[in-house]
């Protein structure tokens, strides 16, 4: 519980600092600046999986087995060769100062994950809250001396570099010596780099299939004529969602060690007692952020981006029931990530892909901005469908549970009262209030969901 409730500040800590990045871009910049910074690192998360090599998921996996200095400096290695040839390859095709900047920036965070994998497999969450908050400290502090002095675009993305160039310092610092690189040829191990790039093919497919997944539609909207300003509005309401979503990524890095633990162990019986309740942790949760998302997205616009974004309402109440899947969708990624079935997530994602890409096509064209909403939340929902579905060759839990059908119903009523009526704002306090009191009522069973160290066999 503990554990949970800091890396959940932490998370929160860090997504509200990058709320305050978004919100000076957007207010300091405008809709077009934006779109561009949007677009942009659109490119670099794509070209940033090739790198990573399937990033914590895989490596939390390999740490569980067996952890050693040999095979950290390895990984390390190979990542930072396959991202010197990604670099100047991408170099010579787009000049982009700005893209170059973003994927240094997410290099470092690259060699970053490789330390958080070794903290989390360890249960050293706290530690690592500490030092991502340290980080984001620096980071909001150079954004804020650029808004209130020079006011450059070009230092916003320098920001990203000299942060985590700080964080990983400190991370080097207290866990790996200089002197390790020099004696590289004696802690590298060849079989090792062999294995590892050999397991990690699924793992850097799937995730380069997510990616494109839930961002292609961005360089889709640029390539089919949809201008920066448009991109800037689709973007700050995806912005918001994404972040929402934190609190399920936050629950996976408590829960994922344990399923990843119960599969390597075959214990069948411990793995489906705590699917059943991460299951029934994620729905509790998703309609909670799901409706309160939808019910303030007005407000949540306003505040953070201002007045010129504020037509991003609409679009963030249509993208805010995809926060319900994926919640859920968490969950089966846990039982195929850590089992020896991860590349079933391949071809899963890779329906997903197809399907949406064929739905921009077909909607972008005749909807704009609105075309590629439809088809996120299309796909999205197909997306937990096959996970669910696929999950069961490692694990049964069930096909619908009742409490599926009810957040499902829930999520589908408020979804639309909220996006046919405009509420006042005393009509959406009096629903708020009827939401606390309902998960205050109710905070006993929040805390046994939280405790996931605590399953019945």
């Amino acid at each position: 519980m503990k554990n949970t409730i800091t890396l959940l500040f932490a998370k929160m800590f860090e997504k509200g600092i990058m709320f305050l990045f978004f919100m000076f871009l957007a207010q300091q910049f405008g809709k077009n600046a934006f779109g561009e910074f949007s677009y942009y690192f659109t490119i670099a998360s794509v070209l940033f999986v090739l790198f990573d090599l399937g990033g914590e998921f895989y490596q939390i996996k390999e740490f569980s087995k067996i952890e050693r200095l040999k095979n950290f400096n390895t990984i390390f290695v190979i990542k930072s060769t396959i991202f010197t040839s990604v670099f100047f390859i991408m170099y010579f095709l787009n000049d982009s100062i700005y893209l170059t900047l973003l994927l240094v920036s997410f290099y470092i965070d690259s060699i970053i994950s490789l330390f958080r994998s070794s903290l989390y497999k360890n249960g050293h969450y706290i530690l690592e809250s500490k030092f991502t908050i340290i980080e984001k400290l620096i980071f909001i502090a150079l954004i804020a001396t650029n808004i209130f002095t020079i006011k450059s675009v070009l230092f916003i993305y320098l920001a990203f570099i000299v942060s985590k160039f700080i964080y990983i310092v400190i991370l080097m610092n207290k866990f790996y010596k200089l002197k390790y690189l020099f004696n590289s040829k004696k802690l590298f191990s060849f079989d090792f780099s062999k294995y590892y790039l050999f397991n990690s093919w699924s793992y850097v497919l799937h995730a380069l299939l997510v990616v494109v997944f839930v961002q292609i539609d961005i360089i889709m909207l640029k390539q089919m004529g949809v201008s920066f300003e448009e991109i800037g509005l689709y973007s700050a309401a995806v912005k918001i969602y994404m972040t929402v979503i934190i609190f399920a990524d936050v629950l996976f890095k408590q829960y994922y060690p344990q399923v990843a633990k119960f599969i390597q162990n075959d214990d069948m019986v411990a793995l489906k007692n705590i699917i059943l309740k991460v299951q029934k942790a994620n729905l509790y949760f998703s309609i909670y952020f799901a409706l309160f998302t939808m019910l303030f997205a007005k407000e949540i616009i306003g505040l953070a981006f201002g007045e010129e974004f504020i037509e991003s309402s609409k679009m963030l109440t249509i993208l805010s029931l995809i926060i319900i899947f994926r919640f859920s969708m968490y969950t089966y990624t846990a039982i195929l990530s850590s089992s020896n079935l991860n590349y079933i997530k391949i071809y899963t994602s890779l329906a997903c892909v197809t399907t949406n890409i064929v739905l921009n096509y077909i909607l972008i064209p005749i909807y704009g901005v609105y075309g590629a909403i439809v088809a996120t939340v299309i796909t999205e929902i197909l997306l937990v469908i096959l996970y669910k579905l696929s999950s069961f060759k490692i694990v049964f839990t069930n096909i619908l549970s009742s409490n599926e059908v009810i957040v499902l119903l829930l999520g589908t009523i408020g979804f639309y009262i909220l996006f046919q009526y405009e509420l006042s704002i005393s009509q959406k306090l009096i629903v708020l209030f009827v939401l606390i009191l309902s998960l205050v009522i109710n905070i006993k069973n929040v805390k046994k969901l939280l405790q996931f160290q605590k399953v019945e066999k």
